[in-house]
């Protein structure tokens, strides 16, 4: 990948140093500005916009590491400068509401430009770690034990993953499986609320354990949620590795094989992380699905960010997909649990100690999202309060231990978390102003010009040139304002009170059996109100206040943008019905078909997998029969060889060839050998992530959520319509009851 390159120590002591000179000489710049005219401001300003743009698709930009950091700083000189011109020449008091007002937006500004500096720092040498194989001598292969840590989710879900990972590739008596039940303690089956359903996902869980052949392990109390379990497993395990993985997450079977290399590799190394890949879309992301394959909302994080994380030695542990080495582990009491990140806060303390962490950017599980909106919030909330928590009662900017890379590093995946807030912020702040005559921004037409227009353009650029390959333009927007108005309380609520936060498990396998607008949108119709409002004002006062026009378009221009984003992010709202089971994934590879029927034999392409069956399209002579029953040979890219003997209800012409849904049937003989074919081979995520690299058309999609968010506007509308009059109904109901069973209460009391 173009931004995926590591660096060697001379390039990047070479490369600070002609960054360093370049910075100093666009340093001077600026302050030999203050002795130019506007114009020649503006030029400058637009000047190195143009560099930038200029550079922007330069091969020479993603694949040198000098011209890619002088780009970077380039960017970040442009970004300074708005900021430096910002506070010296904006900030004016003119009262105390106008005051609060104006900083308020001026620390949401600081706030997002220091996030920018801290993502271009992160990012300005992403390395790549290779996999190191293991060797042919298994006597050298370290012992590692696999613990599934589940409490509620679906029984089904935990054997696929349990049976997955039984089919790892590495030596059987060097390799042990635990299912870890916290669903099922001795107090959940003790307390009448949840004795039978705990009673009898352990009589479950127990079964498949003993069916798969893997241990199954609880305990007496859900003592500190995930990280407490997991603890209390490590009590009853010896293996010197430890390979965890959420009950959703079906593993490979190659993730040892490309990991555990590299503890051999460096005795200090504490973790290797790996992808979470995942084999459905979030709710927002389903909205998306008609206009062509997009990247996960993860993948940014994954793909690109970690990366960065990386070439400071600052990968940190996510959860599940990780492998950690236990001594390490036991030097700081096991998988911390004093914030509800548990996974972050272990990290933290183990870089503190020198240890290192190792991130291999291949897909080796395959895991679940959330299907529900309320499930996707529910999950974004606790990463948010996890850590704020982290930042509040570990604060890694003065932890003792850590590098400075390694302190940036956290200290921007801690704060990150406070983006709802400067959201807000921008929504409400030209409303402020031109509803309220609030100055929030004290500047005219021709230096916003100069300054904060190349500002805002330089940075879309930088975006997309450091993101683009796993996140749109305009995404991050649109991620941001659906999760903002929910995090906002959850952030403070951690705020005030740091220990208050539990750990919720975030609910998999869901059904969604009709599509609906969540409630969580109707907030959101009364911002676009706001800015509508604001706008009709804008146009007022832009006719008969003149000396305020400058002030009035950017901030009309910013009411615009507001609106259109809005509206774009209720689209999300929409929960799409989801009654698949199995969830089908896109897939490649020859399949060969042969029709006992009629005695026929042919080869076809595999378009898509999942554990209920196989599809593919191929060239038939006849029509095929509802229920065709079909036997299928298929190849994984590792060689082995499946074999399946399947159904097929249903069958569609396309062109001059069938497209066949073969279904697969799920017995216990069965059963391994799908979960084998469809989630054992790591090159067919690797595949599907490069068919998502690129993602669909930017504007196809962005008019896609559009559609959605007027849609959601008008669903909101007429819910609110219909439901006035329905609780007037309700009140008057409910009054003329109350007049009715007075007297009666009366006349009992008088007798």
């Amino acid at each position: 990948m173009q931004q995926h390159m590591p660096f060697k120590l001379g390039v990047i002591n070479k490369s600070l140093a002609i960054a360093a000179a370049f910075l100093f000489s666009l340093y001077a710049l600026f302050f030999v500005e203050s002795y130019l005219s506007a114009f020649h401001r503006m030029a400058i300003g637009w000047g190195l916009f143009a560099i930038i743009a200029m550079l922007f698709q330069r091969p020479l930009v993603h694949e040198n590491p000098v011209w890619r950091l002088l780009f970077l700083f380039l960017g970040a000189f442009i970004s300074l400068r708005y900021i430096i011109w910002r506070t010296f020449d904006t900030l004016q008091y003119t009262g105390p509401a106008d005051f609060i007002a104006m900083t308020l937006l001026f620390l949401a500004e600081w706030y997002a430009i220091m996030i920018h500096m801290m993502g271009l720092l992160i990012n300005a040498s992403p390395l790549v770690h290779r996999v190191i194989p293991l060797s042919a001598d298994t006597s050298a292969y370290p012992t590692v034990d696999i613990l599934i840590p589940t409490y509620t989710e679906p029984e089904d879900i935990v054997k696929t993953t349990a049976v997955a990972a039984k089919q790892i590739n590495y030596p059987a008596d060097k390799l042990n499986i635990y299912i870890i039940n916290d669903g099922s303690t001795v107090n959940r089956r003790n307390n009448p609320a949840t004795s039978a359903e705990a009673w009898q996902r352990h009589y479950t869980l127990r079964k498949i354990a003993e069916r798969v052949g893997v241990h199954y392990l609880t305990r007496e109390k859900n003592n500190h949620a995930k990280a407490g379990n997991i603890n209390a497993a490590l009590n009853h395990t010896h293996g010197e590795l430890v390979l965890i993985l959420d009950c959703d997450h079906v593993p490979t079977r190659d993730i040892l094989q490309s990991t555990v290399g590299r503890f051999l590799a460096d005795p200090k190394l504490f973790l290797v992380q790996t992808p979470h890949f995942f084999i459905n879309p979030t709710p927002v992301e389903k909205n998306l699905s008609s206009a062509g394959n997009v990247p996960s909302e993860n993948d940014m994080f994954f793909r690109t960010m970690h990366l960065g994380f990386d070439s400071w030695n600052s990968s940190y542990f996510c959860g599940s997909a990780s492998i950690l080495r236990r001594k390490f582990l036991d030097e700081v009491g096991g998988v911390s649990g004093e914030t509800i990140t548990e996974d972050a806060e272990t990290s933290l303390q183990l870089h503190a100690k020198g240890y290192n962490s190792v991130y291999i950017n291949r897909p080796m599980v395959c895991g679940l999202q959330p299907e529900t909106f309320n499930d996707y919030i529910t999950q974004r909330t606790r990463w948010a309060q996890g850590m704020i928590q982290i930042f509040i009662l570990k604060n890694p900017l003065t932890i003792k231990g850590l590098t400075w890379p390694q302190r940036l590093c956290y200290f921007n995946s801690c704060v990150f978390w406070f983006f709802g807030i400067p959201r807000m912020i921008y929504f409400l702040a030209p409303s402020a102003f031109l509803l309220f005559d609030m100055k929030v921004y004290h500047a005219t037409m021709t230096p916003i010009l100069a300054y904060a227009v190349p500002h805002l353009l330089s940075t879309f650029f930088i975006m997309d040139f450091l993101y683009g390959r796993s996140r749109k333009p305009l995404f991050s927007e649109i991620y941001e304002t659906v999760q903002a108005l929910v995090l906002i309380p959850a952030v403070f609520s951690v705020i005030l009170n740091p220990r208050k936060p539990t750990f919720k498990v975030t609910p998999k396998g869901q059904s969604q059996l009709s599509e609906s607008l969540n409630p969580m949108a109707t907030p959101f119709l009364l911002i676009i109100i706001i800015n509508l409002i604001t706008l009709i004002l804008a146009a007022y006062k832009w006719v008969y206040f003149p000396v305020y026009r400058d002030v009035i378009t950017v901030t009309g221009a910013w009411c615009i943008y507001n609106s259109f984003l809005v509206l774009v992010s209720m689209g999300a709202f929409w929960e799409r019905k989801q009654v698949r089971y199995y969830h089908r994934i896109s897939a490649s590879g020859k399949v060969d078909a042969f029709f006992p029927r009629m005695n026929y034999r042919c080869t076809g392409e595999l378009k898509d997998v999942s554990l209920a069956g196989l599809g593919f399209d191929v060239e038939l002579p006849w029509d095929p029969k509802p229920n065709e029953e079909v036997h299928l040979t298929v190849s994984s890219s590792d060689g082995t060889v499946f074999e399946f003997d399947a159904t097929v209800p249903r069958a569609f012409k396309r062109g001059s060839k069938y497209f066949l849904g073969s279904l697969l049937p799920l017995n216990y003989e069965t059963y391994a050998k799908t979960v084998g074919f469809v989630y054992g081979d790591s090159e067919r995520w690797s595949d599907y992530w490069k068919t998502t690299e690129v993602g669909g058309n930017s504007v196809k999609l962005i008019l896609l959520f559009l559609v959605l968010g007027v849609k959601a506007v008008f669903e909101v509308t007429w819910s609110l319509i219909k439901g006035v009059p329905r609780q007037i109904w309700d009140a008057v109901v409910a009054f003329r009851a109350q007049l009715k069973a007075e007297p009666a209460s009366g006349e009992a009391g008088d007798a």
